[in-house]
């Protein structure tokens, strides 16, 4: 697993091998930065779910639970808007054979939720599929969202990426 904040850009990446066990760290991060972007709680919940949910199918879907492959994060904070980018390096797939599951015969199936929670809990979700290089999806928050808190006039945040690292740094070591 890799960390690394870029003060430059307000982004932060994070690399985990495709082993569900690692997901937790993605939360970790995404809690900490929806929170000092200052969303609301409500939109928090939802941000969470959706990157959570994203990452989960990179690593099933996408890298097939392979852990000599590895997902990207990559968290680009902006004054107005959230965008993470979630990377696998699968062999990609159809997006237009993506079952509806709100039709009845899929009402009752397991699986096959994630994509139309996604897009239900994000203000976008934009997929680039390719079948050699794997499937990178970009997720969408603004923060004059439903359920986001107004900061107008606000200066802005300040992540607290050093506890941010910190903190993943010893759970890494756990």
């Amino acid at each position: 697993m890799t960390v690394e904040r870029q003060n430059h850009t307000g982004d932060i990446t994070l690399s985990i091998p495709s082993e569900e066990r690692y997901i937790y760290l993605v939360d970790i991060v995404i809690s900490h930065i929806v929170s000092e972007m200052e969303f609301g709680e409500e939109i928090r919940g939802q941000i969470s779910l959706a990157v959570i949910e994203a990452g989960t199918n990179a690593i099933k879907h996408g890298n097939e639970c392979d852990p000599g492959k590895t997902v990207e994060f990559c968290f680009h904070m902006e004054q107005d808007k959230l965008t993470v980018f979630v990377r696998d390096y699968g062999s990609g797939f159809d997006l237009e054979c993506i079952e509806n599951p709100l039709v009845p015969e899929n009402l009752m199936k397991p699986c096959g939720r994630g994509i139309f929670l996604m897009r239900s809990l994000m203000d976008q979700v934009i997929y680039s599929i390719d079948r050699d290089c794997g499937t990178e999806v970009q997720l969408v928050k603004h923060r004059n969202s439903s359920g986001s808190q107004d900061n107008e006039g606000s200066s802005g945040y300040v992540l607290g990426s050093s506890s941010l690292l910190d903190t993943l740094a010893i759970l890494a070591c756990a």
